[in-house]
């Protein structure tokens, strides 16, 4: 699997209002919520071409990955919602990235064979979106290619890349990811999520 014209992107911006504190630096078995998306990229991707998109504690969130030589991007509007910190990425990618994948580090349930299996899919599909098909819906982690960069810099708001794949629904490839539908929103996800990766114990 030849990734190296391909990119990815973490969206690690939010401000974490609903969670009360900042979620992306969450611990879940020593390693924080962000540093575990990148890692799971990592095995994917050449380092050099992971972005990890940063906003609320900018620069918390940017020194969990410190140590990789990841491309950190400052999306100082991460205020306007998440389509601000998809634009935010995607200005900062390669000028020959053929594709590329958008990850929120939130969805801690997404495993890196997830992330293999969505761009095996890809790559039978080159010209088409690929995306996660969960609970009645498509979303994230999704890959996008350069043919609708154009349409990724024009979104608003805060829906993210749902717009796209509502408006591109006959150009998208899905791959059932039912784990994609848990994030972590409030602090009782992090029980919930604590339970779903260790079933026999109820705390970590």
């Amino acid at each position: 699997m030849d990734t190296g014209k391909l990119s990815a992107i973490v969206l690690a911006a939010g401000g974490s209002s609903r969670y009360g504190r900042c979620k992306q630096l969450v611990e879940i078995n020593g390693s924080s919520l962000v540093r575990q998306a990148v890692d799971k990229l990592s095995a994917l991707f050449p380092i050099d071409r992971i972005t990890v998109v940063v906003g609320a504690n900018s620069e918390a969130v940017a020194q969990s990955a410190s140590d990789l030589p990841v491309n950190v991007v400052l999306n100082e509007h991460w205020q306007q919602g998440l389509a601000s910190s998809l634009k935010a990425g995607l200005n900062s990618v390669e000028p020959d990235c053929r594709a590329v994948m958008i990850t929120l580090c939130d969805q801690a349930l997404v495993t890196g064979e997830h992330l293999r299996r969505l761009l095996n899919l890809w790559f039978a599909f080159p010209s088409e979106i690929t995306a996660s098909a969960y609970a009645g819906t498509v979303g994230t982690p999704a890959i996008i290619p350069a043919e609708f960069y154009p349409q990724v810099l024009a979104l608003e708001g805060d829906a993210g890349a749902k717009p796209l794949l509502k408006n591109n629904a006959a150009r998208v490839k899905t791959l059932p990811i039912p784990e994609a539908e848990f994030d972590l929103d409030v602090p009782a996800d992090l029980e919930k999520l604590k339970k779903k990766l260790h079933p026999a114990m109820s705390s970590i």
